[in-house]
Order: C-alpha cells, then structure tokens, then sequence
C-alpha cells in the first residue's frame, strides 16, 4: 500500500427531501398514530452475544429477524427506490430492485435513470451506558427529548425529513461516484477521491458519514437481537483468499435482507447490499485528533477535521476486536 490510498470502497449517501410522499405515511399521520419506541439493553458482562441482548419497549414480544419487522413503524417506511438529482424518480420492488412497485422495469444499471438508493425516514436514536448495561433505543417521534437526529443533519440537527443511502457499492462513472447494479466497485482510493465524485452528483450528496453509519447500527440490534451480525444475517463475501470485489446486484431478488452462512456470498440489510464484506469502507465525518479525541460533522466533510465539533478523547483500546463502546449519543459504536 503507498501513501494514504487503500482497498476502500465509496458509498453514496444523501439527505436531500423527497417530494414523492407515501400513501401509509398519509394515513398514518391523519389518524395520529402515537410514536413508537424501540428498543434492547445489552449485559456487557455477557459474552453470549444473542442472549446478552433483551427487547425493550415496543420490540418485547418481536421476533429477531422477522419479516414482522417491515409492518412496524420506520422499518416499514424503508424503501428501496431511484434517485436523480436530489428527488425520488419511483420507489422499487422490495423482492425484485429491477422492478418498480407495479412491475414494470426499472434502468438500474445504466445510470441515466439515477441511482439506486434506499430511503430511511426520519429516525432518533438514543444510545447510553450504565454500569455494565448498554442501552440502545430508536423512535418515529420528530423531536424526543434525549434522542439524536444525527442522521438526518445537515446545518441543523434533525433538519432532513429522509436519509438515502446507495443500495450498492459505489462505482465510479466518469467524474461521478455512482449506485448501480451490474458495476465493478471502485476501490484503491482516497477518501478526498471519493468525497469529491460523491459530491459531483450534485448538492446534498456525500459519501457514506459517520451518523448514518451509526444510524443503521442501531436499526440492526433491534431487528436482529444479536452482537454477531454474521451469525444473526450473513457472512457477506469476506473470503480471504479472493481480494476481487464482486460485483454489484448479485441480491436483487432477495428481499431486503438477506444472507448466508457461505462466505463467499453477498449479504444485504435494509436493502443495502454488501452492508459488511466485498470491501472495507471509508466513513466521513469522523477524524481522529492528534490527541486521541474524536471530531465530528455532519456536513463540510474533509481530511484533516477542521470545522469538526470536537467530542472527547476514545480510548483505542489494547488492540483486536472492539469490547465496550463509548455507548452515547455523540459516539456510539466507537471503542
């Protein structure tokens, strides 16, 4: 490896709004339904990572990776769909992305169409640590106090009513960091590299950041009650042996999540595909000072952190895999 340029794959995010509006979230809203919370506590000192984890809230009497999950507030708001300059083009199939939701066929691989994206609502998340118990919560509610909006910001925390995120590894097209089916994905570039063709797609469009990130972490242990996402999902493709990248679409008719125990099949979660395994990823919006502490944004992404909110020192622990999280809002999942 020379200079700062790895084995990374770019991913294509945005939270621009989309105009397209669907008919449950009409119905939802004229007949008040009351938020939802949803919600696991984690015992630290268990190291069985499924029977560590117990549903609170709204999650008690839920399966771990039911279908179920996709009938219940924000998860059934998840929606795959295309995407073109900063607005939804038409929502996709969820068990078939190379349909529309009539049927009808839908150009995901030529990009002329736009990119293939999954579309999260709006969603806060809480996350906090007492003692040895993690507690990790998310709601439909617009602005619950003590729950982070991260996600979903811009200038203004919580200020984005729809977060998109590539469907696929990103590929690169042109000057342009693209979310196709059917693409080899781009990877030995910098992260600038990346950053800069995300943002050619014009305003509103990043590369995959820290928040979202963190976002989706959270989605994953409510619906799937377990700290091995490997065992709980899918391996993904993270053969050793093979360092090719697969290419992209290899899960469009697997429904929204999908995985195997074979590790050299693709995995997919909320619709994103290659969520873990093919390639190592980078993550903006999130640098590490020169004295250990971690700085943060949520827009104004670059190298070096500078303009970043500056949110304490994280320990990096004593090497291997993560133990005990920071467990809070501003840092989540970091060791």
């Amino acid at each position: 490896m020379k200079g700062n340029v790895s084995k990374k794959k770019g991913g294509l995010s945005t939270v621009n709004i989309s105009d397209v509006n669907g008919l449950q979230e009409a119905l939802d809203n004229k007949m008040d339904v009351p938020p939802a919370v949803f919600g696991v506590s984690i015992d630290l000192t268990n190291s069985n990572p499924e029977t560590a984890v117990t549903y609170t809230d709204d999650a008690v009497g839920m399966t771990a990776g039911s279908a179920d999950w996709y009938t219940k507030p924000i998860f059934k708001k998840i929606k795959p769909c295309l995407f073109k300059d900063g607005a939804v083009v038409g929502y996709l199939n969820p068990d078939n992305f190379a349909q529309f939701e009539d049927g009808s066929p839908a150009d995901i691989t030529s990009g002329d169409a736009g990119d293939v994206m999954i579309e999260i609502p709006k969603t806060g998340y809480k996350i906090s640590k007492v003692d040895n118990t993690l507690t990790v919560q998310i709601t439909d509610a617009a602005n619950k106090d003590g729950f982070s909006y991260m996600a979903h910001t811009r200038e203004n925390e919580g200020n984005r009513d729809k977060l998109y995120i590539g469907a696929f590894l990103g590929s690169v097209a042109g000057d342009k960091l693209r979310s196709l089916s059917g693409k080899t994905p781009t990877n030995y570039e910098t992260i600038g590299s990346f950053r800069t063709k995300a943002q050619a797609n014009g305003q509103g469009y990043d590369q995959f950041a820290f928040y979202p990130m963190t976002l989706l972490q959270c989605l994953y242990l409510i619906k799937y009650k377990n700290l091995n996402s490997q065992a709980a999902l899918g391996m993904g493709y993270v053969n050793s042996d093979d360092y090719m990248p697969k290419d992209t679409g290899a899960t469009l008719d697997k429904g929204m999540d999908f995985g195997s125990s074979d590790a050299y099949t693709q995995m997919k979660f909320l619709g994103i595909e290659d969520f873990w395994g093919n390639l190592y990823q980078w993550i903006d919006g999130l640098v590490s000072s020169g004295d250990g502490n971690a700085l943060v944004a949520t827009t104004g992404f670059n190298d070096t952190g500078a303009g970043y909110t500056d949110k304490g020192f994280v320990s990096s622990g004593d090497g291997g895999y993560m133990k005990i999280p920071q467990g809070t809002n501003d840092l989540g999942f970091m060791w």
